[in-house]
């Protein structure tokens, strides 16, 4: 069964640099996620990731903040692109797709509203089919996935 095994514990990154340094935030623990229906495959993103929270545009922070029920499965989707953009997707999510459905997923898991479940998959989904890239192959440059 599709479960977070441990909760979401970051630490802000300082600074207040025009690069938006300061929506960034490091994980003080590792973040654990079953994989529902896959016999108990994990998704383990490890201490130290770097993570800036849901990537929601600015103008829809209002109705949709960047850190809210659905945190876990953001730093989960930041994980699966970051794997791979860096040419080492994990097992679960060799490509976009499958890291977008597994967000949809973990959403579900964490009782994440309809409108904020769908609304947030679709901006995913946007951002899979123009081929955005993925910062957190910039901040995690020195990071050994696992």
């Amino acid at each position: 069964m599709n479960a977070f095994m441990s909760e979401l514990t970051i630490t802000h990154l300082s600074g207040n640099d025009r690069h938006g340094c300061w929506r960034r935030w490091r994980l003080a623990e590792p973040l654990i996620y079953e994989v529902g229906g896959r016999g108990g495959r994990v998704i383990r993103v490890s201490k130290d990731f770097v993570t800036d929270g849901t990537s929601i545009p600015r103008l829809l922070w209002r109705i949709l903040p960047v850190w809210g029920s659905y945190s876990r499965a953001g730093v989960i989707h930041d994980y699966l692109c970051y794997r791979i953009a860096d040419n080492n997707p994990h097992p679960e999510a060799p490509t976009r797709d499958d890291a977008d459905r597994i967000f949809f997923e973990a959403m579900t898991v964490l009782n994440v509203g309809r409108v904020q479940k769908y609304a947030l998959y679709l901006g995913v989904r946007l951002a899979t089919w123009f081929n955005l890239r993925t910062t957190m192959i910039d901040y995690n440059i020195t990071l050994n996935a696992t």
